[in-house]
């Protein structure tokens, strides 16, 4: 039984030491070096298909929103409509805090040919508050689409509440 072990240790000892073992790791090294880099390609493909930096994006346009960048004075001018009180700038106001509201999702990186397109892709786990960009967006296109809808003062505070809230729970506010 200790010779067959023995036999056996010569065997693998003699293997190891020969230059087709030598030839094997180099083969193996050089393969696995390959595969790594393809590995390697593959992930920066995928990340860049799946654009999991969206949120990269988002934080940077959050922080120049804070900052007091173009951001900030076009929700300023918004509130500034909103306070004037007649029905036009009541109107103005909300479409355009609709319209903010849509170039945030865009900057998040959400795909669709408008804003009902990437709504539909938000789901309520990711931000609580997707029902209130909803019924803000559906009162903008009736602003938009209805030649004789009136808006009150009530229904254009509400909605540009929304907006509002939304942006406080994505922390842009």
């Amino acid at each position: 039984m200790i010779t067959y072990f023995l036999d056996l240790y010569d065997q693998i000892y003699n293997f190891l030491n020969t230059a087709n073992f030598d030839a094997i790791v180099l083969i193996l090294k050089i393969t696995s070096l390959l595969v790594s880099t393809f590995l390697m390609w593959l992930i920066i493909v995928l990340v860049k298909r799946s654009d999991a930096t969206w949120w990269l994006r988002e934080r940077a346009f959050a922080s120049e929103f804070a900052y007091g960048k173009s951001t900030n004075e076009q929700w300023d001018a918004i509130i500034k409509r909103l306070k004037k009180g007649d029905e036009a700038n009541l109107k103005m106001a909300v479409i355009e805090a609709d319209n903010l509201m849509d170039n945030i999702l865009k900057r998040m990186g959400l795909p669709g040919a408008d804003m009902a397109e990437r709504l539909k892709q938000i789901k309520p786990e990711e931000v609580a508050s997707v029902n209130k960009i909803w019924a803000t967006h559906d009162i903008r296109n009736k602003i938009v689409h209805q030649s004789n809808f009136h808006l009150t003062q009530e229904e254009a505070e509400k909605a540009v509440g929304n907006i509002e809230e939304v942006l406080r729970e994505l922390e842009y506010l």
